[in-house]
């Protein structure tokens, strides 16, 4: 599902016009995890769909070797467009401001709900309204304040230490780590993902033996082209009603 979302978008893009798209390849994030294989080899597979005249840009993001390795590979992009000053200092003001939203990140939950859900799930998945049924919508209906799980590393890392292993996958990483971070705070938990990502189905596991005599309710929900958000509402409303039960006392 997100292949097809991604190259949706991208053919979307160039029968506008459009000549010049950034695909990068990302490998890896942080020293010693890796990204999906989907974005591994994204940038080739773009190519199959759209015309010789489209450029991509697909600069190799890889931490494998360090943080030194991926900044080294942000620059030697920067320079197919500028001279090395300019360059530097655009990354520096990009630094900046990273470093400023992860500040400003897991600091407290939103105020005025009577129920406060951390929300797991890769985020073209959580931040895509279609294919997620418009899920945070609905949960704002419900009354409910959506937590999201954008945590920086320096926080999710360390939250991580009780794991036996360290993840593979980034995702799954930054993930339970968030819900460490979060779990003490929050009336219940949601993990959405597509059917058929075994990354997703991996951290469904360790998330439930996390949660396992904790109290702490949790839903999983699975979406794959589904044409229509009804049974996806239902399974809010009454994971909802369960909560304020259980709040209710």
């Amino acid at each position: 599902m997100p292949l097809k979302a991604f190259v949706g978008h991208v053919r979307f893009l160039a029968r506008q016009g459009l000549g010049l798209l950034w695909v990068p390849q990302v490998i890896s994030l942080v020293r010693g995890e890796y990204t999906c294989p989907n974005l591994l080899g994204l940038p080739d597979l773009v190519r199959q769909y759209v015309s010789p005249s489209v450029r991509l840009l697909t600069p190799v993001l890889d931490a494998r070797r360090g943080k030194r390795q991926l900044d080294r590979g942000y620059l030697s992009w920067g320079l197919q467009f500028a001279a090395l000053p300019r360059v530097l200092r655009a990354w520096q003001k990009a630094c900046v401001v990273q470093r400023s939203w992860e500040e400003e990140q897991g600091r407290g939950h939103p105020a005025g709900s009577a129920l406060t859900i951390l929300l797991l799930g890769p985020g073209y998945l959580v931040d895509d309204a279609y294919l997620n049924g418009n899920l945070q919508r609905k949960l704002q209906e419900l009354g409910v304040a959506v937590v999201r799980a954008d945590l920086p590393d320096a926080v999710t890392v360390p939250a991580c230490r009780y794991l036996t292993k360290r993840p593979y996958w980034t995702t799954t990483r930054r993930a339970l780590g968030a819900l460490e971070h979060f779990r003490r705070t929050v009336d219940g938990v949601i993990s959405i993902a597509p059917f058929g990502c075994g990354a997703e189905a991996m951290q469904g596991v360790l998330v439930n033996q996390r949660l396992r005599g904790a109290n702490l309710p949790y839903l999983e929900l699975y979406v794959d082209e589904h044409s229509s958000p009804v049974g996806l509402h239902t399974r809010l409303e009454a994971f909802c009603d369960l909560l304020e039960r259980k709040k209710s006392g």
